[in-house]
Order: structure tokens, then sequence, then C-alpha cells
């Protein structure tokens, strides 16, 4: 039988747990290592998960999904809404600020290919910031992306090409005062929360504080010793990435109508993608899209399923059972 200490990765435990609930044959790959690799048999059908990722994902589905530039041609080709963007090599510095500047700030800066929000800067207000981000991203990453900002709430769509499974939004880390801790005591008591776990041990990740964390409450005019007043909300990161400490809130059943009829339509326009996690920025989910706007950033074809098992906030969600059954 698993366990899920065996698994780096808490949302391919929900998986093989699933799937080893119907009598399937669950087999580690890597026995001796907690590495998500797992090979599932039921009945006559064998199939391989790595991370969240199926057999019925192809690997031209894993490339579009990694280069945030095919993702855009694909949905676009379908007449998806996204962020108008490009893509640019470290050597093209000047080009890059050249494009930031024609479609005006405040623009987003990321690595092409990143994952979990790793060097994505958000709100860039002039050339002199973006010059210092590309500088920081260029030894990160070779490839990046200038996008015009979106301004809208952040959500976690997850669907499959026939309908959607669950909607998380996702609010970046952040604390909120008692008039009695400081800011540093607030981030150590809400740590607390056994959901919230190092990497994707957890439905929920730990909050780090870094650099980016000593920045938001100097722009605030903070620090980690301040106390904020009772009810006072400070958010430590602009990304609302689960994985740099974010909170999930279900939203499924929240959704203007409209949005579980694009969900799938979003999948669809990625050619062989069974499923996968949609983020998508509106300013109100429960609104018509097409009304008050919208645009896709990003479709991961791994997502963190764990956030809809266990949110932050609202109502639990099934999704291994969905995707077990949409392999067997």
């Amino acid at each position: 039988m698993i366990k899920r200490e065996d698994f780096n990765y808490f949302s391919t435990y929900l998986l093989a747990e699933e799937a080893e609930k119907r009598g399937a044959k669950v087999t580690r790959v890597f026995p001796n290592r907690r590495l998500s690799y797992v090979v599932i048999k039921l009945g006559k059908k064998t199939e391989t998960i790595v991370g969240q990722r199926i057999s019925k994902i192809s690997a031209n589905a894993f490339f579009i999904c990694k280069n945030k530039q095919a993702t855009k041609y694909f949905l676009n080709s379908n007449k998806i809404k996204t962020t108008k963007g490009e893509f640019f090599c470290s050597e093209q510095k000047k080009e890059a600020v050249d494009f930031a500047k024609k479609i005006g700030f405040p623009v987003v800066l990321k690595p092409l290919d990143g994952t979990h929000g790793r060097g994505v800067c958000l709100g860039i207000k002039n050339i002199k910031e973006l010059n210092n981000l590309i500088k920081e991203v260029s030894n990160l990453k070779k490839r990046f992306m200038i996008e015009k900002q979106f301004e809208g709430d952040e959500y976690r769509i997850l669907a499959t090409r026939k309908k959607m499974l669950g909607v998380i939004n996702r609010v970046p880390a952040n604390v909120i005062g008692d008039g009695k801790n400081t800011i540093k005591e607030l981030i150590k008591i809400k740590n607390k929360d056994p959901r919230r776990m190092e990497g994707h041990n957890g439905s929920l990740v730990k909050i780090k504080i870094d650099k980016e964390v000593l920045k938001n409450l100097k722009e605030e005019k903070l620090n980690l010793n301040s106390i904020l007043s009772k009810g006072r909300r400070v958010f430590l990161r602009k990304n609302s990435n689960i994985s740099t400490g974010g909170d999930s809130i279900d939203f499924t059943e929240k959704v203007h109508p409209k949005i579980k009829k694009l969900a799938p339509k979003i999948i669809s326009a990625i050619p062989d993608l069974s499923y996968g996690g949609i983020d998508l920025l509106t300013p109100d989910i429960t609104k018509d899209p097409e009304k008050v706007g919208y645009a896709v950033i990003e479709i991961n074809d791994s997502p963190m399923i764990s956030m809809h098992h266990l949110p932050y906030e609202g109502k639990s969600r099934n999704i291994a059972k969905e995707i077990i059954d949409l392999i067997f």
C-alpha cells in the first residue's frame, strides 16, 4: 500500500490513492526515492503518471504548455484572450525595453518557461525598473517574456476537454493583523497550519521571508517588526502562486456559466492536452467574461490538484477521482 510520505508531490499521491481505492496496483518507479513517478495497473490497462501528467498528455502538449509564447499562439488561434506579449533572448534587452514602451507600462516580466512563479516580476512601472529586473531574470533564464499587465483577480481553473472540474481564487501570500503580533510573528502563526508544508508536500506552502517580502513591506512603509492593526491585511508578494505561500479559495460554485463553457474550450485549444490548470485573470469571475474582460496567462499540464482537495477556504473537490475516471 502506498504512503503519503513516499511522494514529493502530494497531488501525485492523491491520484495514486484514488487508483488504489479501485483495486489498481500502484508501483513507484523509484521505490527508494521520494519521486512522483508511478505505474498504475487496473484490469488490462496500464498507465504511467509523472507528477500529474498522464499518458493522454503528449510531449507536444508538454512543450506548448511549458513555452508561454507557444501557448499564446494556440490560444489566440482559437480566439481565446491572452495578454499582449513577446519573448526575447538575454541579448535583446534594448528590443525588450522598446516593446514595453510600445505596449505601455505597467508590464510583467517573466521567464519564457518558468514555473511556480519563479522570476515573475509584476507591476513594473518604468524603464529603469525594467532594465534592472531584466538583468536579474537574464541571470536565471536566457529567454524571457514582456507582457502588458492585466488588472484582475487570479483564478486557477481545472478542466478537461469536456468540462470544468474546479475553480480556485489564488490570493497572494498575506497576513492579517490582530493588533498584538508583529508581521514576522503573524507569518510564523500562519505557517503552523498543518496544510502548509515545504514545496509540494501539502495543499498549501509555507510563507518564506525573502528579499521580495522585505521589498513589498518597505513599499507599504512596514517591516517584519511592524504590528498591524486588527483586521488589516498586508500582501507579502505580488504573485498569487500557491507555491510561494498564497491562499486557495474555492470559487467553483460562484463562477459565471460562460466560464464553465470557456474552460473546456481553452483546454481543447492545446493539441493533445487532455486536462490542465488554467491561470485566468478577470475583474469579476461571477460575471460574463466577455463583458468584464479576462485574460489567460498560462496553462499547466501538471497542475497542483491538491489545492482543490484541501483549499485554504471553501469546499473540497475530489479532482483525483475525475482524473482517474478520465484515464480508465
